[in-house]
């Protein structure tokens, strides 16, 4: 049987015609009406919540070809005791409360599991109690489980505020975005890291509480391989723009000595940790025992209760069994403290003391201080281009001045981050940061208009290399994180994002650009 070209076309544009004409909306009042919509829905759905409790939530083995969204409809609140999504794809959850309540029992459940391919929690509340006052640190022990947990791949975790639990956000997948959330009033660590290939960028980790034997840490990770823990490797990940806080209020019940950044059972190879804010009473500002061409670059480490001991460290050294540190650069960072072994390349980095930090900072005063450089700051103009990130931790161009400054903040006379268009007036992908690059960058695009928006990446030879979305996207202006698959070789790939608008007079835009992944 033969089919003409011609026919073909006709089969695929009416396919996606049908596809864009067949989104529904489901709009549900309680848990019954939802568990129907799920059993009910097809990609590109949405599920749109009213206002109520919807108990517990689980969705296991269903598979959608593009994202079904479950959201709270617009002004509405709706609130979930728990959400286990498992074994399922394309699945993405927005602006919904999640509130487990235990009197006993809550150590080692979890808020929401994530578990899957392509799946996105963003825009979420998450906490185990509104009020905790009172509590002891057996209260903290039997009430407040784990926020977040994920598994699989293609996962995003943005957005959300996620407070009053054991772990804040547990990554043991592969290929994930975990960007813009809230960490507070933790008893565990509050972000661990564990799969490969992820980046955790502008995370906000502060308020850490001691109420059992976990050395608590902002961001944690650790190697599994054969021989369990610290017989593998974590690789390719980007810890960028983070804000790592011990404490705010001196007087906190339970209040903990915590631990920024540590990676303490190795390899970790191809770290790249820049423009991060590590406030802590701990020697542990950031710390990497056994690493492998990482870079940590334009870091700002400092002593969270201003006293002389114990001074926050950036440290990078052996492996606990032995095995050296290689091709590590440590570059542009401020910090009480460094201590280095072999296989470390340093240079540009400024040692102060919290007595001396005033002649640096705006406000160093603790977990509340302002960390931003003063104009006569020795930090100014200080630092090496070389490696250097093209903004700071604000989103301010670097550099400002006659040279690139040393520490997470560039001085500027403008402050704060750069604001993304609101109101955008037409479509746009703009070039991907970085480029060139190796493993992974950032992907921009933004909507005039909500409409259907499909992003993919190609070959040379016009092959299809990798689907980063496939999904309704409101107006407005949107950022995909992409991870280069690791067989793939160096050279010029196209990324291109097709539009199609809602409505009779529905337009179609297609715009493509290219960039070079370099390994």
């Amino acid at each position: 049987m033969k089919i003409s070209l011609l026919g073909l076309l006709f089969g695929i544009v009416s396919f996606y015609n049908i596809q864009s004409i067949r989104a529904a909306e489901f709009i549900v009042s309680n848990s019954t009406e939802l568990q129907n919509a799920i059993n009910n829905v097809q990609g590109g759905d949405t599920i749109s919540l009213l206002s109520g409790n919807y108990d517990n939530l689980t969705i296991s083995g269903k598979n959608n070809i593009s994202f079904v969204v479950i959201r709270s409809n617009t002004g509405a609140t709706a609130i979930f005791s728990s959400i286990n999504i498992s074994n399922c794809s394309y699945w993405k959850l927005s602006g919904v409360y999640i509130k487990p309540r235990y009197t006993s029992g809550a150590d080692g459940k979890n808020a929401l599991r994530l578990d899957g391919n392509y799946l996105t929690a963003e825009n979420c509340n998450i906490n185990y109690s509104d009020d905790i006052s009172g509590w002891t640190d057996s209260d903290w022990v039997s009430q407040a489980g784990n926020g977040i947990t994920m598994d699989g791949t293609n996962i995003t975790v943005k957005n959300n505020l996620v407070s009053v639990v054991d772990h804040g956000i547990s990554n043991g997948a592969q290929y994930t975005l975990v960007s813009g959330n809230i960490i507070s009033n933790f008893r565990g660590d509050g972000i661990r890291g564990l799969g490969d290939d992820a980046n955790y960028e502008y995370n906000l980790i502060k308020n850490s509480y001691d109420v059992d034997d976990n050395h608590d840490d902002g961001f944690q990770s650790w190697s599994v391989g054969p021989g369990g823990v610290g017989t593998g490797v974590v690789k390719n990940i980007i810890l960028r723009g983070n804000t790592i806080i011990n404490f705010e209020d001196p007087n906190q019940p339970y209040r903990s000595n915590l631990q920024g950044i540590g990676l303490f059972d190795g390899m970790f190879e191809n770290w790249l940790v820049e423009n991060n804010l590590i406030i802590t009473d701990h020697w542990h500002g950031i710390s990497f025992y056994g690493a492998i061409d990482c870079k940590i670059i334009n870091n700002t480490v400092v002593d969270n209760d201003l006293t002389p001991s114990p001074d926050p460290w950036i440290m990078v050294t052996d492996h606990k069994n032995g095995t050296p540190s290689s091709g590590v650069t440590v570059r542009n960072n401020i910090s009480t403290d460094f201590s280095f072994s072999g296989g470390v390349s340093e240079d540009h980095n400024i040692e102060i003391t919290m007595n001396n930090a005033s002649n640096y900072f705006v406000n160093p005063s603790g977990g509340n201080g302002d960390y931003h450089l003063i104009i006569t700051s020795p930090a100014v103009d200080a630092g090496s281009s070389v490696l250097a990130p093209t903004v700071d931790k604000d989103g301010i161009i670097r550099p400002q001045g006659n040279g690139f400054d040393i520490g997470c903040y560039e001085y500027s006379n403008t402050t704060g981050i750069v604001d993304e268009e609101n109101n955008p007036t037409d479509f746009q992908l703009f070039q991907n940061y970085p480029n060139p690059f190796n493993p992974s960058t950032v992907i921009s695009y933004q909507l005039p208009v909500s409409s259907f928006v499909t992003l993919k990446v190609y070959d040379l030879l016009g092959r299809e290399v990798a689907t980063l979305v496939n999904e309704y996207l409101e107006a407005g202006f949107h950022s995909t994180f992409y991870i280069m698959n690791s067989t793939l070789t160096s050279g010029i790939y196209f990324y291109q994002m097709s539009v199609r608008t809602p409505g009779e007079k529905a337009e179609n835009f297609t715009i493509t650009k290219s960039m070079l992944l370099i390994k």
